[in-house]
């Protein structure tokens, strides 16, 4: 028996899939030229980068800010800048080795960095505060707090550093200050052997040379997570495209089960970018968020729909399983087991291949489908990917765009076409 057509009216498939074709060709261009201008190099010009001899001592101590601490015995750290070398995320310049890669291979927590600071004779001066630290900091200026990223104190509370900017006190002649900074990182993060406190370094400016540099570190920031927040929107889009026009096809339930696996998908993608451009969010939220909850229900969700786009025996059993490989991942996050979270990988991507093979035996416009298919495992599996030596992330205007983000941008407009290439085989005449 073949696909029999619904009583309901058609709904206008081809114009709806057009408009939103023209909506991401218009999110598409208006995050190139995010792209384009966050990749453009800072404006320096004579301000001046703190770089070379500072002094770093592990721990936390608040008496280390005072400018009259004996800091003669403190580890004698040189941090170089080199606008050249860039993070391997946003495409941040100037991106240095932490504290790990200079003799504290094991530290986490807190670490103190010192350094004296020549002013120039006059002039209104700024401080803009590093860009990348991991995770948060505090700055003091002479002893007096000038503040930071992050909630240090008590239970610390860290997101993403940010771009900052503070006035320092006018002076009237040329003098001397030291600038004290207080870096926390988060332990049990998984961190690597480059990682730990300062990662890029305070730049000494006029007001006016200060604000241009802290004004193009901002649209460095935005653009480095722009597609997390234009991805998510052109995610939403379509889930409602899909749930108004579930009724209307031949395939509901892929359409519903669609519709979930984009918002759970946009839920997770646009996390990212209020992480890094707001604090609403810390690591620990995004984290649990994201491991218990988004996750695992993106990779169910995905499965499922994917699952209902043919008929099969082993439907059941292929949803079941994925049922018990979302929990997997679960329990993997709320109890951090790395082997819980291989196994719930594992059976995901058996699910998806044995809905792959019957798609191949017995689907419709079956390469558009595997196709698709295809870029849903390329943002579902991403770290599996990394292992096998996929290169994750490009840097098209200098800017980082992760490997999940350019599958995202070939996987909607085709599931748009799906869909609407469902409608007309739903009115198409019924056969036996």
């Amino acid at each position: 028996m073949g696909l029999q057509p619904h009583s309901q009216a058609p709904w206008p498939a081809r114009s709806v899939r057009n408009a939103y074709w023209i909506f991401c060709l218009v999110l598409l261009v208006g995050m190139i030229g995010m792209l384009a201008v966050g990749g453009q190099p800072d404006p320096i010009g004579s301000s001046q980068v703190l770089d070379g001899p500072w002094r770093f001592r592990p721990g936390d101590n608040p008496a280390w800010a005072d400018p009259r601490t004996d800091d003669r015995s403190w580890d004698r750290v040189t941090l170089p800048y080199r606008p050249d070398v860039h993070d391997g995320d946003v495409g941040i310049p100037g991106y240095l080795d932490g504290w790990r890669a200079r003799g504290h291979p094991q530290l986490e927590g807190y670490g103190w960095y010192r350094k004296q600071v020549t002013l120039p004779p006059h002039g209104d001066l700024v401080l803009v505060g590093p860009p990348a630290v991991d995770d948060g900091y505090e700055m003091f200026w002479d002893g007096r707090p000038l503040g930071g990223i992050g909630r240090l104190s008590g239970s610390p509370q860290l997101g993403v550093t940010r771009p900052k900017i503070v006035s320092l006190p006018a002076s009237s002649g040329a003098h001397t200050a030291v600038l004290a900074i207080r870096a926390f990182m988060q332990p049990g993060a998984g961190r690597d052997g480059q990682s730990g406190g300062l990662r890029t370094l305070p730049v000494l400016a006029t007001a006016v040379q200060g604000e241009a540099l802290y004004r193009a570190q901002w649209y460095r920031t935005i653009a480095g997570y722009i597609a997390e927040a234009v991805e998510p929107a052109a995610m939403l889009v379509l889930a409602v495209i899909a749930l108004v026009a579930a009724p209307r096809l031949p395939r509901p339930a892929f359409a519903r089960w669609l519709a979930l696996a984009l918002l759970a998908s946009g839920c997770l993608r646009l996390g990212n970018a209020i992480i890094a451009w707001t604090d609403l969010l810390s690591q620990s939220e995004l984290g649990w968020q994201n491991g218990v909850v988004f996750g695992p229900l993106s990779k169910w969700a995905w499965t499922i729909a994917w699952n209902h786009w043919t008929d099969g025996r082993d439907r059941r059993l292929i949803s079941w399983t994925a049922l018990a490989a979302g929990l997997a991942l679960v329990a993997s996050a709320l109890a951090d087991s790395p082997l819980m979270a291989g196994a719930g990988r594992a059976l995901f991507a058996l699910c998806l291949v044995a809905i792959a093979v019957r798609i191949v035996r017995r689907g419709d416009r079956k390469w558009l489908v595997l196709t698709a298919m295809a870029l849903t495992a390329v943002f579902l599996f991403p770290a599996d990917l990394s292992t096998l030596g996929v290169p994750g992330i490009w840097f098209p205007f200098n800017i980082g765009v992760s490997r999940s983000q350019y599958a995202y941008a070939l996987a909607l407009p085709l599931l748009a076409y799906l869909l609407a290439a469902a409608q007309r085989l739903d009115t198409a005449p019924a056969t036996t």
